[in-house]
């Protein structure tokens, strides 16, 4: 089986290290009751044919592969009366062979964890493409509320963006096709397809009342994984995922801001970026530092077991850096966020991040229309030991936004692949965020406190300066 992606994402998917392995044994072992049990309720509940065939060898292959690569041991057993579960209820004989596989093998990894599950050729596929920074589909950022899919954000210049899809609007259905329950990969899978296709969406916009019906075409998406610009002498470095070439975006952009001289300091902006590639929020840290440890993996095979440590090459050694985290910061963000912070690189401000502190790699099934397994296989640590799991990063300066409400953190993820967590640590200050616009007038509040925040110089001149004494 080889090896291909190690995922750092959420709540929405992908993150890539290649690596080789071998094939697993495509029919049970001698003697292995389970496989032979699954087998024979798959046999009995599908079509019988070829794809019936192409996937009834692949029981053995994900028990397999979960009891050799999975983050804890698992009780494979349970794991097979999970399966059974779904196939046992099945009318003899008619069910679609790939999508009794998949639903079967998808309500036994839920038993899990919430990011462990096979994804069929297509999706697999999606999954390669969005690793590589572009995508075919309508542009928007999307996440799971309530058994339905909401909109995060459309993507600027996106075929959804022109049709005026916005943040909060709840997709119903895609063409005729009800998502009221469907997986989020999978929804996701259904708005993708060939550039230049029609496809319709059923949403329904809170407040708006009635259901409206948008029409648009998929065109071939590309990402912009930075943006950057100067407020007077401090540069902003927006990431809003860790997908695709960011470490040498990075190191472009401030090439290109520092050719007159280097910045006051620095804003790396991760608000809402879900994550992406380990490797890339790796060197992302990597670029700010100059030694220390970034981050380790523990897992419980060897192969799952590693750590960074930063190299002696820095860019902008000195310049002081404000990392900008809110609640939708997940994952390889918050590798980044607490690399910095654990080093005392930067000063950490925003909202207590979302809490993903697990890592997946996707193992393929033998040939690429079997498709891939993607499986929890490590838990990160940061520098100073400690693991985001559930209680994400919490900022220095924690800027308080009145009657926003709270937001998930993946809470109901505590399911076997968790260790037992600790309290998250309190922040060492908190600031009401509106407060920082009369210091520094920017595009936002958050961004205001940074920049704020930075001219002050410390953190007594700047709470001095909100208190509105004059030092």
């Amino acid at each position: 089986m080889k090896l291909l992606l190690r995922t750092l994402r959420a709540p929405i998917a992908a993150c890539l290290l290649l690596a080789s392995g071998v094939l697993l044994a495509a029919s049970p072992e001698p003697g292995d009751e389970r496989v032979a049990a699954l087998q024979s309720a798959y046999t009995r509940a599908v079509t019988p044919g070829e794809q019936a065939d192409l996937y009834r060898p692949l029981f053995a292959s994900v028990l397999q592969r979960v009891q050799r690569s999975y983050a804890t041991e698992v009780d494979l057993s349970a794991l097979a009366v999970a399966i059974l579960g779904v196939l046992e209820p099945l009318t003899p004989g008619t069910g679609d062979p790939a999508q009794v596989f998949s639903n079967s093998i998808n309500a036994a990894l839920r038993t899990l964890d919430p990011y462990s599950r096979y994804l069929n050729a297509r999706s697999y596929g999606d999954a390669r493409s969005d690793s590589s920074g572009s995508f075919v589909g309508l542009g928007l950022e999307v996440e799971a509320s309530d058994g339905v899919v909401r909109v995060v954000a459309p993507m600027s210049g996106s075929p959804a963006a022109r049709a005026g899809v916005q943040a909060g609007d709840l997709i119903l259905r895609v063409d005729d096709q009800s998502l009221l329950g469907v997986p989020l990969a999978d929804a996701i899978a259904r708005m993708r397809g060939q550039p230049g296709t029609p496809v319709a969406l059923t949403i329904r916009r809170p407040g708006a009342g009635n259901e409206i019906t948008v029409a648009l075409t998929r065109e071939t998406i590309r990402r912009q994984p930075l943006r950057w610009s100067m407020e007077g002498d401090v540069l902003v470095l927006r990431l809003g995922t860790f997908s695709g070439a960011v470490t040498s975006a990075l190191q472009q952009a401030i090439s290109e801001a520092t050719t007159g001289g280097a910045p006051r300091g620095v804003v790396l902006d991760l608000r809402g970026n879900p994550g992406g590639l380990l490797r890339e929020a790796v060197t992302t840290a990597d670029i700010f530092l100059s030694q220390g440890e970034i981050v380790s993996l523990r897992g419980r095979t060897p192969s799952n077991q590693r750590s960074w440590q930063a190299d002696a090459a820095e860019l902008l050694a000195g310049v002081r850096l404000v990392v900008l985290i809110d609640r939708r910061s997940a994952s390889a963000s918050e590798l980044v966020a607490a690399a910095l912070q654990d080093n005392q690189r930067a000063t950490v401000m925003g909202q207590r991040s979302f809490g993903k502190g697990t890592v997946q790699t996707t193992f393929t099934l033998g040939e690429e229309v079997n498709g891939a397994l993607k499986l929890t296989t490590s838990l990160y640590h940061a520098p100073s030991g400690r693991s985001v799991q559930k209680t994400g990063v919490t900022p220095d300066i924690e800027l308080v936004v009145p009657s926003q409400p709270q937001a998930s953190r993946g809470d109901d993820d505590s399911r076997q692949v968790l260790p037992e967590t600790r309290q998250p640590r309190l922040p060492s200050m908190q600031v009401e965020q509106g407060r920082c616009a009369a210091l520094h007038k920017a595009s936002d509040p958050a961004l205001s406190c940074a920049l704020a925040y930075l001219q002050a110089g410390d953190m007594d001149l700047f709470l001095a300066k909100l208190a509105g004494q004059q030092p």
